[in-house]
């Protein structure tokens, strides 16, 4: 399947599209096309060789996929540690592998995975960024242009709750990860001259605020 890119990434060869993307600004279009395009039949095959007949799983597990190459950082650290003592493709195809054995039984045990990022609030439809009924063209499109929107969040905590919430988990979870990252990151935030310590509210508001952004960000990438 051809999808539409801005740049013709054809044309260059695996170490230019790795330096384009291990390189600020980060090319995550660059890195959209190696993964979703060009060694799409290579993780195709071992996707199907992990999860058998069930390909339900496939966009999700090519998502984790990038997110895991982009690294807790968000600069393709993981990417960058590859040294080309080999060609990419092996080295991307045992990655995978382990990744998407990693990840298989978690994936199995959830019925339905949807790209939102809506707050789980029982009352209200989610708002989908798309949906089962979107052609598989579309869905890869709009999940592109989603992470580069992600990339473009200045706010740290913004693109922290859409990361999480793509990746599953919900705002009681999402804020404590977010505790252990302002630990770790010696992160001090301070509202009305109080410490704000992360909360399932804080989450969902930090989440409504990046959605309004990503919504302005991805009119300026479609």
């Amino acid at each position: 399947m051809e999808l539409k890119f801005h740049d013709n990434y054809k044309e260059y060869d695996d170490r230019d599209l790795v330096n384009k993307i291990i390189t600020k600004p980060y090319n995550e279009e660059a890195a959209a096309y190696l993964i979703y395009n060009r060694y799409n039949p290579l993780l195709s095959k071992l996707y199907r060789d992990t999860f058998q007949k069930d390909t339900s799983w496939y966009e999700h597990c090519l998502g984790d996929l990038f997110e895991y190459l982009k690294g807790k950082n968000q600069d393709w650290n993981k990417l960058r540690t590859f040294q080309w003592r080999c060609k990419l493709g092996p080295w991307l195809g045992k990655t995978a592998r382990n990744r998407f054995v990693e990840i298989k039984s978690a994936l199995i045990g959830k019925e339905n995975i949807i790209i939102s990022i809506d707050v789980d609030d029982e009352g209200k439809a989610p708002v989908q960024l798309s949906d089962d009924d979107i052609e598989e063209y579309d869905i890869i499109q709009r999940r592109i242009i989603l992470m580069e929107a992600i990339g473009k969040l200045t706010d740290l905590d913004q693109k922290f709750v859409v990361l999480k919430r793509l990746q599953g988990y919900n705002s009681r979870e999402i804020a404590e990860l977010m505790k252990k990252m302002w630990n770790k990151k010696g992160i001090v935030r301070i509202d009305k001259g109080k410490r704000v310590i992360p909360s399932a509210g804080y989450v969902d508001v930090r989440m409504q605020r990046a959605k309004e952004e990503l919504k302005r960000l991805i009119v300026t990438l479609d």
